[in-house]
């Protein structure tokens, strides 16, 4: 997270989504390709993919220095928990790691609209100002996602 001076600034995070432009493994099958040597480039893409992911990481504390975390999220906004003082109408920048492999962020201008508690643990709530369409698209797919794992363990749990 940043803080801004005004609601006026623009966005600073600006990362291209990584997208899905491997090749598939029924591709490299097609081209005639040997399954080790499939096998051995699938490997090497998963460890690009987790090196890049670090990489954007570390350059993204540089901008935005105060870390947080995310207590719940959804098109609309978000609830953090943060160890930094905020004020109700507050504007602030962040970006969310939402998952780690692939990495996926996503980043919005925020307002500070209320604060809560949780648990015992002081909870804000940000509502977007500002977000790309990617970023929210992003959002959302993360959030239904979310919802269907959660679907799952709940059916495993029942017919345990």
């Amino acid at each position: 997270m940043r803080f801004l001076s005004s609601g006026k600034e623009l966005q600073l995070f600006r990362e291209a989504p990584i997208t899905s432009t491997s090749v598939s493994s029924m591709d490299l099958k097609a081209a005639g390709i040997n399954e080790a040597l499939i096998g051995a480039l699938q490997a090497m893409d998963r460890k690009l993919d987790l090196l890049i992911g670090i990489h954007s990481q570390d350059s993204l504390q540089e901008d935005f220095p105060h870390v947080l975390e995310v207590v719940e999220i959804s098109g609309a906004g978000v609830k953090i928990a943060c160890p930094y003082p905020l004020a109700i109408d507050q504007n602030v920048e962040i970006v969310v790691t939402l998952t780690q492999l692939p990495v996926r962020l996503a980043g919005a201008l925020a307002r500070v609209v209320r604060e809560e508690s949780l648990d015992g643990r002081q909870i804000w709530a940000l509502d977007f100002t500002r977000i790309r369409d990617r970023d929210l698209e992003t959002i959302v797919q993360f959030v239904f996602q979310t919802q269907r794992d959660e679907l799952r363990v709940k059916k495993w749990e029942q017919h345990s």
